[in-house]
């Protein structure tokens, strides 16, 4: 008798003591101190192997070692519903860097470094190309206070720094090889276009807005126009295997979305504008992943949250923290007519910057030459000058023309 309640009281003790220490280490894990701050953008963070961040029904899930991402719901069950295909140990959705005529892969597959964070409301991906370029994707929830409606939002932004001794040139794009509308009967739908089940390229997304691949449970919307949404390039859907084929994707207006080696296979192609950096500035794109677990019918008319979200975007709705971590610049003794007559005027050289020279293919000419004389032992200093204040010229006149846009 003696015995058995030995074995009870050791039993006891064992649990008692099993019990503490899971949830002293699951404490442990929750509250992990962000102790570095990013040099570029300010904000806060803390560099793990692996990271993940849960908010609402939404899981993101980053992976430092090869710099990859992974986006899933969980559904009513508590099982992982995955928004974009992946493999075991890869994901088939990634962002690619041109710099200059050069693409880099934002993953181990593209030789680029990568790490992964932990930040206060989401995660990180931070990228180095070599020494020209610095990336930092971030993945960031809403605000506890936002909206319930609104909590399965996930912001997406890329800060890309120009790390080189000279200016250059700077493309994102997003590749996305979706996996809800495949089997729905319905690939994609947008705001303009309920059922959209053939390759397309979108050179506005102004009527459009967005880019939802969904089925009867869950659905991911990919918003791409609205207030503080950078305004892509283009915009295509396309079969998943013709993502990367070329910078902008060959899309077959028309055409279905199998291939010779897929059947049924579609995804998203994203390409944003060119940015035109000198060393150490700092580009910003920035677009909306809206989310929703449990679609119609099955749970009586749930979606993702559009035309709401995106009119609280442009009432300036209090939902995401800034973008930067920014300090508020000290302005004293300033009225309205002063911040007004403040905006500055275009240079006289700028404004001699022909159409010719806002070609695209002439900048990257012009930026390459830069480069290739600048480590000659002979250089031409008077030459060398000449061109660099032509291309600064050529880069005020087109923050000139992207801030009218504005």
């Amino acid at each position: 008798m003696n015995s058995i309640v030995k074995k009870i009281t050791c039993l006891y003790l064992f649990f008692t003591v099993f019990t503490s220490a899971c949830f002293y280490l699951h404490a442990q894990e929750e509250e992990i101190v962000l102790d570095s701050v990013d040099e570029y953008t300010g904000l806060k963070y803390a560099v793990e192997k692996t990271v993940s961040a849960e908010n609402g029904d939404v899981r993101i899930r980053a992976r430092g070692d090869n710099g990859t991402f992974s986006l899933c719901t969980i559904n009513s069950k508590g099982k992982e519903v995955p928004l974009l295909s992946s493999l075991e140990s890869d994901s088939l959705s990634f962002f690619v860097m041109k710099v200059g005529r050069a693409h880099y892969t934002l993953n181990s597959k593209g030789g680029v470094s990568s790490e992964a964070r932990k930040t206060e409301k989401g995660v990180q991906l931070a990228y180095t190309i070599g020494k020209k370029a610095y990336c930092v994707l971030d993945f960031t929830f809403p605000n506890a206070d936002a909206p319930d409606s609104l909590q399965n939002i996930v912001r997406v932004t890329m800060y890309t720094v120009n790390i080189g001794e000279t200016p250059q040139s700077f493309a994102l794009k997003g590749v996305f090889d979706t996996v809800l509308g495949e089997i729905s009967g319905k690939h994609f739908s947008t705001a303009a276009n309920e059922k959209l089940n053939r390759q397309k390229q979108f050179h506005t997304m102004k009527d459009d807005k967005w880019i939802r691949s969904s089925n009867s449970n869950t659905a991911v919307q990919f918003m791409l126009d609205g207030e503080g949404i950078s305004e892509p390039e283009v915009v295509s859907v396309t079969s998943a295997k013709l993502l990367t084929k070329y910078w902008i994707p060959e899309v077959v207006e028309g055409k279905g979305f199998s291939s010779p080696s897929s059947y049924n296979n579609s995804g998203i192609c994203i390409n944003w504008k060119t940015a035109y950096l000198n060393p150490q500035e700092m580009d910003v794109k920035v677009f909306y992943l809206s989310i929703a677990e449990g679609v119609a019918p099955v749970y009586a008319g749930k979606e993702p949250a559009g035309i709401e979200f995106l009119s609280a975007l442009e009432n300036k709705t209090d939902i995401f923290t800034s973008l930067v971590a920014e300090k508020e610049p000290v302005v004293e003794n300033e009225t309205s007519e002063d911040a007004d007559s403040s905006v500055p005027e275009l240079s006289p050289a700028a404004l001699a910057v022909t159409e010719e020279q806002l070609d695209p293919e002439y900048i990257q000419n012009l930026i390459d030459y830069i480069e290739s004389i600048k480590s000659e032992e002979d250089i031409e200093t008077e030459e060398y000058i000449s061109l660099n204040e032509e291309l600064d010229a050529i880069f005020e006149r087109l923050r000139s023309m992207e801030n009218k846009n504005e």
